[in-house]
């Protein structure tokens, strides 16, 4: 309650990467629930991003371990491969 009234704030992460586990250890801790959006057909591939010149592991989750990171948390998709739909 803030001022007598409800509030809610909405996470959403994208891409179902490995540091989601760590985030979601964080999230469970404090009780608070998010939506996390994969891109099933990349389930279990490596990756890499630069961002203003660092690099970042991308590594995306396995298919079999979705559900066990995931579990109590809403799981939802969009796109296949994360194309550039510009």
């Amino acid at each position: 309650m803030f001022n007598g009234k409800m509030k809610a704030v909405t996470f959403s992460f994208d891409d179902g990467v490995t540091q989601d586990i760590r985030l979601i250890e964080i999230f469970n801790k404090y009780g608070i629930k998010c939506t996390f959006n994969l891109n099933s057909e990349l389930l279990g591939k490596d990756g890499e991003l630069t961002y203003e010149g660092k690099k970042c592991t991308h590594n995306k989750v396995k298919p079999h371990e979705v559900a066990s990171i995931y579990k109590d948390h809403e799981v939802a998709v969009h796109t296949l491969t994360h194309p550039n739909l510009t």
